[in-house]
């Protein structure tokens, strides 16, 4: 009896030590599958993938840890952003995947990948479970019940296995905090030479300096600003010169995309300032400068040259909240007014920044 005894005694310790130990965390997932990347696998296809992977339930839908993952395609390219959030749903890692490969088979092996790697680094050492058709395109199958534990019940040890396929893709890392985005995910900045009709009172040759970020797949915002040079107007008694600066922020949206061209649109507010200078003895009514304020529309197309070079061309239309009149004293005719609608063409360069 006193051997049974400590043996029950032993077995109980164990179980109450097993009992202790901290349950493994888990995460909820949300897989959103966006215009043009609906033929790609389900979320509950992936959690299998990635249950697979691990060798355990690890998704929840009640956890306070996520992963969002955002499925897009761009002509032949597939692309996948996924985030980590921390149980406050701040983000603390983002990665950003894309395979050119046809289907979509290839970037969902690499995400699943790249989330089994931050879920448990150790992950691509080993050898996972055999997969399944059934498993494939079914929630995973509950746990059984608890078994008391028997000697035949313990695994035998699984010996490192080399990492699937698609680790290559991942760059051998295991984290997506290390990995940043790629550079079309987070900004860029534009040069344009651009020329002008009815900004100024002829057509103008002039410079821009753009600002371009897009935060999600298609979405962005742009800020520019530009110069109009100086061009003359008369009229009667009066003569005038009126250059012109401004600054503009825009809501933009991708139209279009392929693997090397896209086509861009974009409306927002102009603001500027129209720089009247006198030339004729007779002056204005209101010398100085003069506001301008106007809603801008513009569509552009850029051709990507390298991964961070890319060079654009396009058009804007301007149209002007109130229309300035330059007046001179003594002359009821304006010297130029603002038309209804003013237009650019521009030519441009990019640069992705890091």
């Amino acid at each position: 009896m006193g051997r049974v005894g400590w043996a029950v005694a032993a077995l109980l310790g164990t179980g109450g030590a097993r009992a202790q130990a901290p349950a493994p965390p888990t995460y909820a997932l949300s897989w959103v599958r966006a215009e043009g990347a609906e033929e790609c696998p389900s979320g509950r296809v992936v959690m299998a993938e990635i249950e697979r992977r691990l060798g355990r339930r690890v998704f929840d839908v009640t956890a306070d840890r996520a992963f969002e993952v955002e499925l897009t395609r761009f002509g032949p390219t597939h692309r996948s952003d996924v985030f980590v959030r921390d149980a406050a749903g701040q983000a603390v890692g983002h990665r950003t995947l894309q395979s050119d490969e046809p289907g979509c088979t290839a970037l969902v092996n690499a995400t699943a990948l790249a989330i089994a790697l931050v879920i448990d680094p150790d992950a691509a050492a080993r050898e996972p479970a055999p997969a399944s058709s059934a498993a494939a395109f079914a929630p995973p199958a509950p746990p059984p019940q608890a078994a008391a534990p028997t000697p035949a019940a313990v695994p035998p040890p699984v010996a490192p296995a080399s990492p699937p396929s698609a680790a290559p893709a991942l760059g051998g890392r295991s984290s997506l905090a290390d990995h940043p985005p790629a550079p079309s995910d987070l900004a860029e900045l534009g040069l344009r030479a651009e020329l002008s009709a009815g900004l100024v009172p002829a057509a103008s040759p002039g410079v821009e300096l753009s600002f371009k970020v897009r935060p999600a797949a298609r979405w962005g915002f742009l800020l520019s600003a530009a110069y109009s040079a100086s061009q003359p107007a008369r009229a009667g008694i009066g003569a005038l010169d009126v250059s012109l600066t401004r600054a503009a922020g825009l809501v933009t949206y991708r139209a279009w995309s392929s693997d090397r061209f896209r086509l861009a649109l974009g409306a927002g507010p102009a603001l500027g300032a129209l720089h009247v200078a006198v030339r004729q003895p007779a002056p204005v009514t209101d010398p100085g400068d003069f506001v301008l304020v106007a809603l801008q529309a513009d569509a552009s197309l850029h051709v990507g040259v390298t991964r961070a070079l890319s060079i654009e061309l396009g058009g804007s239309c301007f149209v002007p909240l109130w229309r300035r009149e330059l007046l001179v004293r003594g002359q009821a005719e304006p010297v130029w007014q603002e038309p209804s609608v003013a237009g650019r063409g521009f030519f441009g360069v990019g640069m992705m920044l890091p």
